[in-house]
């Protein structure tokens, strides 16, 4: 696995460059544009997981890649664990990037005095540094439930088929059940388990429910990679090269 796992951050070298320096400048462009520094670490994360999977499966049909790979002192269980160490790299790098984005943001707004109280805008307090741990954490969520979804899908399409047919996919996993419960009337009245959530709301806001919360996103999100390997694993040994 830590052949494979160095084969794809050596293919990636160039491409994870130039994506951490366009991360750089995106984060700071939103967080000036937005002024606030909360979304920017969040938005880079999750964009970076979803590149990471899109971009991989990408290099595998240029020059014939995927097929020479595996005449590499390499079994298939090590090119997809391989993989997904990268997707994970890259997005975490993404995480990293963002954040210090935002820290340098701050870091200006605080030394420089900017017009229309933007250095009160850009400065980080406790709540604002709560607040970007969540969304973040929740991004990383989003990031890696995407990057799970797809990268099976490419492991057994290949990435010019699956290209076709994510859209479709995509468009039926996260959009059609949103429209089913708008326009079925179940959430008319009063949303199920409201008070639940309210409750659940009000206790992620406290220093003790922002830890337990950021924690199970992440539990969550190592266990939806975990199967999602497992699942690229089995669609990846029966597919013919």
């Amino acid at each position: 696995m830590k052949r494979a796992y160095l084969i794809e951050l050596t293919i990636f070298r160039d491409y994870g460059r130039q994506l951490l320096a366009l991360g750089f400048l995106v984060a700071v462009l939103v967080g000036c544009g937005m002024q606030t520094v909360l979304a920017a670490p969040s938005i880079i994360t999750c964009m970076f997981f979803m590149m990471g999977a899109m971009g991989a499966a990408a290099y595998d049909e240029q020059n014939d890649w995927g097929r020479f790979r595996l005449t590499l002192p390499l079994s298939r269980r090590d090119v997809v664990l391989g993989r997904y160490g990268a997707i994970v790299t890259l997005g975490l790098g993404g995480m990293a990037v963002g954040l210090l984005a935002a820290f340098a943001i701050s870091a200006v707004a605080s030394a420089v005095e900017l017009p229309g109280e933007l250095s009160q805008a850009l400065a980080l307090d406790a709540d604002t540094l709560s607040a970007m741990a969540f969304a973040t954490t929740f991004c990383l969520l989003i990031g890696v439930v995407v990057a799970s979804v797809v990268t099976p899908i490419y492991f057994r399409l290949g990435q010019t088929k699956a290209t076709q047919l994510l859209p479709t996919i995509i468009v039926m996993i996260f959009v059609l059940p949103v429209v089913f419960l708008g326009n079925s009337g179940l959430l008319d009245g009063a949303l199920p388990g409201l008070e639940q959530i309210s409750a659940f709301l009000a206790y992620i806001e406290t220093p003790e429910g922002l830890a337990v919360g950021c924690a199970g996103m992440v539990a969550a999100a190592v266990a939806i990679l975990a199967a999602s390997a497992a699942i690229s694993l089995k669609l990846y040994e029966t597919r013919e090269l």
